[in-house]
Order: structure tokens, then sequence, then C-alpha cells
């Protein structure tokens, strides 16, 4: 019965004010419309399994691939989990063949019909400002079999030989329309130079503009089939649509297996297997175990996420209630005159909560599925992905709603007891008894709850794995212990008001005594704050840890032609760059040379100098070369470094990687020196003082008298086979071994013939001796690494160990950083070098998450200015008796203004400082978290292979660098305040209207 009166006093309430009861409702139905909004655009942008399978296969049964001449094994998804090594086994073992169809080869059923997928092809394409080089792939559209694979954005498909289809952000950057012609060079092995030095130019007819659903972004060109060079030693196309009658079952993809053939499959991702039938689950028990951790990972940030949201939501809307309890007070009075107990007057107030939370659950669930197709068409230009079919989810939407009514009852429970408890006479006369006493029961609970968060919050972090609930009960537990701590930190902040002036004293003062209305509002910010600064911090330490990770061949501002399969054909030739012919041995068969143009001109490195050169600011240039790797040579030239100086998580020998499971393995990494080669990586490779003044960007005089004597050049005084100090002084002989390594299959592996036959030129007899050489130690001129390249060597000692190295780029070292327009001037000027070169300009690390960062810091000053206005509005409103008095004392009219702009700086600074120290907690135990875990490889606990264990990949590790995103803090702690104080300034009336008082 008291309810139902309740809810019938909080509805009439509702209706009489409803300026205020709409601002609570539209506080209560924010949030949840945005979680349904968020909803609606995950189930929408989330594609289903069929619909991520119809990305990949169109209207087809199944994608199928050529992965090896050999039994391969699968996941049911169609991947095939395969080492870098045994990928150059097999790309090696099919040098020079020709891959059939999955119907020659008689591996899909009767009846089946194929559509060949060619893998894309580079092209230099002309631009506005030169030229910049493209990946094309010829299609044809307009077979039904490809529905589905492109978006259709304007014109056809492609009808014709070329006719070619571009994307819709490569006709913004070429500044094309559908109609116009397109200039092309072919960047492919079969196209030959004239006599000039051009390769050929050709004319292409964009007739569509079509893109990708996955990576809308992308810059594309889909060609008609026989647009594209194909030569005579192309081995074909890899990949096909298979059309097979009545679907691609999980028995009939096993059989593809058998054959060497994958297959994604659309009636396998309908009806996928059990573990059990997929033989490769059996044989790599891990083989999930990292994506399964992954997962865990990610569903502990969101769960942190969600639930420090909703904190957010009940104690911001918390101080909103207390506003209406506060005017409603005499009401309350009445009622008590008139017999009402307290019961009576919590149950009114909890009703408002619950009447007010239901409109704001339902509205605001209903708003949000329009928000969230409204957001649609943004993020699809977030993502760069084409979503799925428009879905709601109504068991979410309810949920949500029902998160409205309980976050409405939780807001308006600690308003309802602190006006149960008020006494009738006070409520009457509308006296006012601020708190009095320091808060500490409820501190000291906080104290515990916060204690205990601490320790499960270590615990998550500091076992091995993420540990998910743990981790996210210890964040949760630990901020409300906070949250508990908020009255006694308000009320301690009073005793500071001394060291004030008058209003700032009469603020904290006033914020201290009536901590009632205070500490929510401060809480509230708290969590608005806390939330964003633990987002920003984790942004920022993955901004880090990308930026720390990233390895490039070239320093920063460096720029690289690369001649691409032009060195292959020179290789080929084993003649030294620019020395002879292109094509010398044009009539071996296993030679892709081209036999119908052997006058070809060779390739040119002072014309190719010169021509980039006057588009760049080069600083100077150097050949750089690489060795041998055209089809598969298991062997190469490495630095032998002695124990002392060898990084002790890699073996110079064989190159395994014996990591201990469960240690932080790149963090112990990277905190050793003398483990940094092993991520900057690199060739052992012959050149001179002109190769490493490219490399380095200075002069190196000693450097270069020792290389020029016939010694050697490395970039790390523990290449050298004498002592480093602590200091990094290398002290001792100064001279570096070089050894020939070489990767051998394990005696009695299980390999294929072909792949068998590819090492048996090189691993047969005793490998030859290690050599000692002189050896000098050059450094870079900004002291970055040199990646890419080891050691410098002199041709001698390369041809002692009869390892061939072919020109593969010229280096260029600039002045400064290139920009973009030169760049593609630069491209414009290789295609005149006839080569199918390839220019890379290093930018470094590219990451950064400027945007995100300000929406978050938009956020957290968004709650921290209505939490402040809340707070300072309640405060006005109930030291309106105090501002009569110094009214009538004679205080100027502007008091009034700097009191509101104090008391809304000292909430909102109070919540900022707070939250910031709070985010960080959530913050570092999930930086942390991932930093002590470790991910295992999916093939850890390998019991066999198709390759005998050979080249099994090393375990894969999992590490964070935390970084303190200073700027954002110090934002959130400085400017939001003060912005929170003057716009209370601004928008407080000077005049004070002096009311006759009750009583």
């Amino acid at each position: 019965m008291i309810w139902k009166v309740a809810v019938r006093i909080a509805r009439r309430e509702a209706l009489r004010h409803k300026g205020r009861s709409v601002l609570v409702a539209a506080m209560l139905a924010l949030p949840v419309a945005g979680a349904s909004a968020a909803d609606t655009l995950y189930h929408t942008t989330k594609l289903t399994t069929v619909e991520r399978v119809q990305r990949d296969v169109g209207r087809a049964d199944a994608l199928v691939s050529f992965v090896a001449p050999a039994p391969i094994e699968q996941l049911p998804d169609g991947s095939v989990p395969i080492s870098p090594q045994a990928g150059g086994m097999l790309a090696g073992a099919l040098q020079g063949a020709q891959i059939a169809s999955p119907i020659d080869a008689g591996a899909l059923p009767a009846g089946s019909r194929v559509v060949p997928m060619p893998a894309p092809q580079e092209m230099r394409v002309s631009s506005p400002q030169g030229a910049y080089s493209v990946q094309a792939a010829e299609r044809d559209l307009g077979n039904p079999l490809l529905d589905g694979l492109y978006v259709k954005k304007s014109g056809r498909a492609p009808g014709a030989k070329g006719e070619v289809t571009l994307s819709t952000s490569l006709l913004s950057g070429l500044d094309k329309r559908v109609g116009d012609h397109l200039s092309a060079e072919f960047l492919s092995p079969d196209e030959v130079p004239d006599r000039s030095g051009r390769l050929p130019e050709h004319q292409l007819t964009i007739v569509g503009e079509y893109d990708d659903p996955a990576h809308l972004d992308a810059e594309e060109i889909v060609a008609y089939p026989g647009t594209l060079p194909s030569g005579p030693n192309d081995a074909g196309p890899a990949k096909w649509l298979a059309q097979v009658p009545g679907g691609l079952s999980w028995a009939q993809v096993q059989k593809l297996n058998q054959t060497g053939y994958s297959a994604e499959s659309l009636l396998v991702a309908e009806n996928p297997p059990p573990d059990s039938a997929v033989p490769l689950l059996q044989h790599y028990r891990a083989a999930s175990a990292g994506s399964s951790r992954l997962a865990q990972a990610l569903l502990a940030v969101g769960a942190v996420g969600v639930v420090m949201a909703l904190l957010e939501v009940v104690l911001l809307a918390g101080p909103a209630f207390a506003v209406g309890a506060r005017k409603r007070r005499r009401d309350f009075g009445l009622m008590g005159a008139a017999g009402a107990d307290q019961r009576m007057v919590r149950a009114i107030v909890l009703a408002d909560g619950l009447v007010l939370g239901a409109v704001g659950g339902i509205v605001g669930a209903l708003a949000g599925i329009g928000l969230g197709r409204l957001a649609l068409p943004e993020a699809v230009t977030l993502t760069h992905r084409e979503p799925g079919a428009f879905r709601i989810a109504p068991g979410d939407l309810a949920l949500a709603a029902l998160i409205g009514v309980v976050t409405g009852l939780i807001a308006a429970l600690i308003p309802a007891v602190i006006t149960g408890r008020q006494q009738v006479l006070q409520a009457l006369t509308g006296g006012r008894r601020g708190a009095r006493g320091v808060p500490w029961k409820l501190a000291t609970l906080g104290v515990v709850v916060l204690a205990a968060g601490i320790a499960a919050t270590a615990y998550a972090v500091f076992q091995p794995g993420i540990h998910t609930l743990p981790l996210v009960a210890g964040i949760a537990v630990s901020e409300l212990g906070v949250v508990a701590c908020t009255p006694l930190l308000v009320a301690l902040t009073g005793k500071l008001g001394r060291l004030l002036p008058l209003t700032g004293r009469m603020a904290l003062r006033d914020s201290a005594r009536n901590r009632g209305r205070t500490a929510p509002a401060v809480a509230a910010i708290l969590a608005a704050v806390a939330g964003s600064t633990a987002v920003a911090t984790m942004l920022t330490s993955t901004d880090a840890r990308g930026k720390a990770q990233y390895h490039s061949d070239l320093r920063p501002g460096q720029v690289a032609l690369m001649f691409g399969a032009a060195a292959q054909r020179q290789l080929q030739g084993a003649e030294p760059f620019g020395s002879g012919p292109i094509f010398p041995n044009s009539g071996d068969p296993n030679n892709p040379g081209n036999p119908t143009n052997p006058a070809t001109p060779p390739i040119d490195p002072a014309k190719a100098i010169a021509a980039i050169s006057a588009t760049l600011p080069v600083r100077s240039a150097a050949v750089i070369p690489t060795q041998n790797y055209n089809g598969f040579v298991p062997i190469s030239i490495v630095v032998k470094r002695t124990l002392a100086n060898d990084c002790p998580f890699f073996n110079n020998t064989d190159g395994s990687l014996p990591f201990p499971s469960g240690q932080d393995a790149e963090s112990m990494i990277q905190s050793d020196p003398r483990c940094v080669a092993a991520f900057s990586g690199g060739q052992v490779v012959p050149g001179d003082a002109a190769t490493l003044r490219a490399l380095t960007g200075t002069v190196d005089p000693q450097a270069e008298q020792t290389l020029a004597a016939g010694g050697m050049v490395v970039f790390t005084p523990y290449d050298l086979n004498g002592t480093v100090s602590s200091t990094g002084s290398a002290t001792g002989a100064a001279t570096a071994t070089i050894a020939l390594q070489r990767s051998c299959p394990p005696a009695g592996a299980d390999l294929p013939d072909p792949i068998r036959q590819q090492f048996a030129l090189f691993c047969s007899g005793p490998a030859p001796a290690p050599l000692t050489l002189p050896a000098a130690v050059a450094r870079t001129k900004d002291g970055s690494a040199v990646n890419g390249v080891r050691a410098l060597i002199p041709q001698s000692a390369a041809d002692r160990y009869h390892v061939k190295y072919a020109p593969s780029m010229i280096l260029f070292d600039t002045t400064r950083m290139p920009t973009k327009a030169e760049e593609e001037r630069a491209n414009a000027a290789a295609e005149t070098l006839g080569t199918t070169a390839l220019l890379k300009v290093e930018r470094g690390y590219q990451g950064g998450n400027d945007t995100t960062m300000l929406a978050l810091a938009a956020v957290a000053a968004f709650v921290t200015l209505g939490a402040a206005a809340i707070s300072t509005g309640l405060a006005i409103t109930d030291g309106q008796a105090d501002l009569e008095t110094l009214a009538a004392v004679g205080a100027r009219p502007r008091v009034r203004r700097t009191l509101a702009g104090s008391q809304a700086t000292i909430t909102a600074a109070m919540g900022a400082v707070l939250g910031s120290a709070t985010g960080l907690v959530p913050a570092v135990a999930i930086v942390e978290a991932r930093s002590h875990s470790f991910v295992q490889s999916a093939f850890e606990g390998t019991t066999g292979s198709r390759f005998g264990g050979f080249g099994a990949a090393p375990s894969v590790h999992a590490q964070s660098y935390l970084a303190i995103p200073w700027w954002f803090l110090i934002g959130t702690i400085v400017i939001v305040p003060m912005l929170a104080g003057i716009g209370a300034a601004l928008v407080t009336r000077s005049k004070v209207e002096i009311r006759r008082r009750r009583g």
C-alpha cells in the first residue's frame, strides 16, 4: 500500500514539475540510449559467420586455395597455420611449377565449377603530383558468383580487356571520374623496358566505382581478366571460387586438404564440425589458446568499462534526485506533521527514482535504436567496413531499459535515506544543520573495500595469464572503496579553507559541511574522469607499445628505391650490378628472363640516383645488396658472437627462441642491450664506404678505413669478439666473426620429395669454418639502430662462402623528411628508369590516438561540468540564507558570482584529482596483467606436423608498455575545473533577493 501511494505521488510530482522531471529522466535515459545505440551498432556491424564467409565467397559455395604440394590440415574457418620457414620451403618447391585448379586435380565433386581469383599485381599509375603504386586484381565482376565481393557505387562492371574499376579512395586520390582514362605501368617481371629505358605505358578505361566491403578505404583497381600481364613462368592463380552441388561439406574439405588445397566453405560455416572432428586441433593442442586468452582480455576490458559507466550514471543522477528532494523539503515536513513516518518519506523519494528511471529506460532504449540507425553511416566511415543487416537485440534492449530503472532506484537511494532522517521542524522552518564530525565509519569501510580490491587486482596482475573475474572484481571494488572514502576526503579538505580568500574559504567549508550533496557530485566527477583516464592510459600504453615494437629497415627520412623483380632477373644473370645484360641466360627454362628482347639495357645506378636525387632532399645514396632469396636458399652469413655477448634468449647457431613459458619474455629481451639486434635483424652483406654512409647518415673515417682494408663493420659493440662494459664501450680485440648458417631439416623429417631436393644442394657435407676479421663499430648520426643490415663485409668474404648477392635497392639518406608531393614526384621519376622499382619513404611510427583522446577529454569535461553545475546549483539553493546575510552586511553583488565559481571549481577539482588517480588503477592493472601474461603460440605443444616439426613457429609473447597521458591529466585536473568555475560565475546572477525568513 505504501508503494502504491508513493508511486502515485511520484507520478503526480513528475507531471507537476515537468522541467525537472524531464531533466532527470533525460539524465537516466542518456546512458541507456548510448548503450542501446552501441548495442544496435554492434549487432549491425558485427558480421554473422554466414555474412563473413559470404564476403569472401560471394554467391559461391567456397573459396578454395592451393597451399602446398603435400597434404595439409586446416581449421574450419579455412585458415592454415604455417610457419614462415615452412612457407619459404613451399615457395621454393613451387618455383617454375604450374598450379592445377581443384577441378583439374580432381579434388572437387563431379559437377563443380570454379572461377579463378588471381593474386593482385603491383601497378604504377599517374597521379596529379607524379605517380604511385597500387594493387590491381583481375576479376570478372559480371560473373554472378562474385556478387557480394565488391560494393558497386557507380558505373558498371568491366566487360572487356583494358577496362577497370577503381575504389572510391583511389578515384579521389587520382582526381578521376568514371569514364576517364588511366595511364599505368605494370610492375611485373615480364614487363620489359624499351630502348629508352621506360616501361610500356598502358591506357586503361575507368568504367566503374567499386569498393571492397571489408576495406572501404583501400586503394584498389579491379581489371577485366586478360588486362594484366601473364608470363610463361606464371604459376597461375592459387585461389578459386567454387560452386559445388549441395555445398562443400567438412568431409569434402578434408578431402581437399589431402591434395594440398584449403577451403573456406559456406556450408561448414553454417554447420561447423566439433573440435574432435578437426585433426589440426588434435595435433596442435594449443591452437586456440592465444585467441581464448585474448578474448578473456577483451572481456575484462569491456566488463570494467560497463562497471565504471554504471557507477558513473548512479553517482551523476544522485545529485539530481538530491536537488528534487531539497526543493520538496517543506512538503516532506508537512507529511511528517500529518503522521507520515520515515519509511513513507523514503518510499516517495525511491518512487521518484522508479518512475523517472522507468521513463528514462524505455525512452532511452527506443531512442538508442534511432541513434544507432543514424550513427550507422558514421560507424561505417570510422571502421571502413560495410555493415551487415540492420539488427536489434530485444533482449539486450530490455536489459538496458531495466538497467535504467535500477539506476534510478540506486541513484535515489542515498537522497531517500538522507531525506527520511531530517527532522520535521527543520524541514518546516528551512533550518540547516550541516554535517558535523568526520565520517570515519564509512571511510574505514571504504579503506577495507579498497584494500580488498587492490589485493584481488594484484592477484590477477601478477599471476601468469589473464584472470578475468578477479581483475574485473578488483577494479570495481577498488573504485567503490574510493567512492566510500569520498565523504571523508571532502570533510578533510574543509580544513584547508584557512589558506584561501573569503569566497574560496566559504565555498570549501560549505562543501565540507554539506558533504551529503558535495560527495555525490565529487564521486560522479570521479567516476567520469576515472573512466576516461583509464581508457586514455590504455590507449597511450598501446601506442607506446606499438612505437617501441615498430622496427623498419630504414631510419626516419630515408628513402629506398627497391628493384623487386628486376633485381631477381639481374641475379639470374649472375652478373655484377650494371655490368652485363639483364637476361644473359634467356635460354635457361628456369630463368624468368624475356628471350624476346635480349638487348634490354641494364639498370643504371648512376641514372637512378640522379633521377631520384633531383626530386628529393638527398644527402647521400648507395646501392644496397641482399642475399639471393629467389626460390629457396637455406644458407646465410651470420655474425657469430661470443657467449658473453650473445643474447641469452637467442641461439646464434640455429635461430631458435627458447623463451621460458610464463615470463614476460619481451620485456626481458629489451632490457638486455645484447638483444637489440634480435629486433633490428638484418643481413650480413658486402658493401663499401658509400654503403656505410647511406646506412648511418654520417662519415666514420675509422670504420671506412677498416672496411677498405678488408675488415668488416658492425653496428653494435656486442658483435665484436671483445668484452663490453656496462657503459657500452668495447674492450679487447677489435675483431668480429662471421659464419655460414644452414637451416636444414632434421634427419628423418617427413618432407615431400620436391622440398627435400631443394635442400640437398645446400645441406650436404660439413659447413665451412667461421671467419674472423678486423672490425669496427659504426653508429648512426642520430644514435638510432641500423635495421635491415647486421654488418658490412668485404666481397672476398662473401665469395669465400659462395653466397651470392644481388642489388635489392638504392638507399637515399635525406637531409629532412620528404613531403608527400616530393614522394609522388620521385615515383614519377622512377618511371623514367625503366625498372619495376618501388619507392618507399620511411616516415617512422605513424600511430597515435589524438582524435580518440580528444573525444575522451570532451566526455570527461562534459560530465565534470554537468556534475559541477548540479552541485553548484544545489549549493546556491542551500546557501540562500548565507547570501542574504552577506548582502545585508554590505557584501558586493559580485560575491555571489565569485562564490558560485569557487564552489564549482572546488567540486570539479576534487573530483578530477581523485578521478585521475583512481582511473590509473584499472589502466595499470590491465596493462600489467597483459604484461605478465604469456600467450603461447598456436604451435605450442606440437606433437607432430606434416613437416616433421621443422620450422615450427616459436612461442609468441605479449608485452605492453605503461605510459601515462600527462597532457590529458593536466588538462583534466587544471583546465576543466577552471572552465567549471568560469562557467558557474558567468551564469549566476549577482543580485541577491532578500526573502522573509520563516519562523
